[in-house]
């Protein structure tokens, strides 16, 4: 959406009733977490059973034509795990069946466009030696394993693991009503709305859908009724949805103006600290893509989301978990 915005007038945004929904930690997500933190610290053991997929192995090879090595095909102490697809599949179902020790060969025809003129459509004979197999072993989810992750006992570890994924449930259902409360704040304020950027953007996001469809060969008209509705219905939601979100900038903007809400550098900064290790990637890189400007804004939009929940009327309903179906009697 274009930057320059209208002018404004806010209406009601303190005091505005939202209901918080919290969702229940299941027992089912707690034990998959422990499922879950028990293969982050699985280990591979060195085994004397031939090599399967899972397995990581250590392996020598070498090309050889007309029992002349190949140029630069001697490899030594590549470590592989099998069955990721970082070795080539002819060499990988060689593999499988030998053990650690054991030499074998196997026969590789190099492909017809092959980089190397003098090899291309060529067969060869490669060696392999497997210096190691290591078979993965994931701890059993058990008291030892709690004790050996700093826990008194599996209970406990469970009571944590709760306790953990009932803040980030409780921190979800800030955002929801946060951004709940924006959207009503936004509806309260008064604006003339661009017509032509909304109609745009809302142009925009039927043609993506379009495409969308068009890639996936659903014809509109399927499409419309499969969901009860028209192409017109559909670009009227559009609009709509173009005009709940420009109000929702325009509140945001206007609130943090009238109540001093800013993002200070520091905590820039420390987004894109955040963020850097979120995506596993560099601040430097991270930085290309977001400003500092475009940072500020999101972290401001945060602030006065809390601060219209810290000045609403909040209800909070701790959702129940749904009934699991009763087993049928044998």
């Amino acid at each position: 959406m274009a930057d320059k915005h209208p002018n404004i007038t806010l209406g009601q945004y303190k005091g505005l009733a939202v209901t918080r929904h919290v969702r229940p930690v299941l027992d089912q997500t707690v034990e998959q977490e422990i499922g879950h933190r028990c293969r982050l610290h699985a280990r591979y053991v060195p085994t004397s059973a031939p090599a399967k997929r899972g397995d990581k192995v250590t392996l020598d090879f070498e090309g050889f034509r007309d029992g002349q090595p190949i140029p630069d095909s001697k490899m030594e102490n590549v470590t592989v795990l099998l069955g990721t697809g970082k070795l080539m599949p002819a060499a990988e179902q060689a593999v499988y069946g030998h053990s650690a020790g054991e030499t074998f060969q196997f026969d590789f025809t190099y492909p017809a466009d092959f980089r190397v003129e003098n090899l291309s459509g060529v067969t060869a004979q490669f060696t392999i030696t497997l210096p190691s197999v290591a078979e993965k072993h994931t701890p059993a989810a058990d008291e030892a394993f709690a004790k050996s992750r700093g826990f008194e006992s599996m209970e406990a570890m469970r009571a944590q693991i709760r306790k953990e994924k009932e803040a980030i449930h409780e921190q979800a259902a800030d955002r929801k009503a946060g951004q709940d409360l924006l959207d009503m704040a936004g509806a309260n304020l008064t604006a003339d709305l661009p017509e032509k950027q909304l109609a745009a953007e809302a142009q925009r996001e039927y043609r993506l859908l379009e495409d969308k469809l068009k890639k996936s060969g659903i014809p509109l008209d399927a499409y419309c009724k499969s969901c009860r509705t028209t192409p017109e219905q559909l670009k009227a939601s559009y609009r709509q949805i173009a005009e709940k979100r420009l109000r929702s900038i325009l509140a945001a903007k206007a609130i943090s103006e009238a109540e001093g809400i800013v993002a200070r550098k520091d905590e820039v900064d420390a987004e894109y600290r955040r963020l850097a290790a979120q995506h596993v990637t560099s601040e430097e890189e991270i930085r290309k893509v977001l400003s500092p400007d475009a940072v500020a804004a999101a972290l401001v939009a945060q602030k006065v989301q809390a601060f219209l929940l810290e000045n609403a009327q909040v209800t909070t309903i701790h959702d129940k978990a749904p009934e699991r179906p009763a087993k049928k009697e044998d």
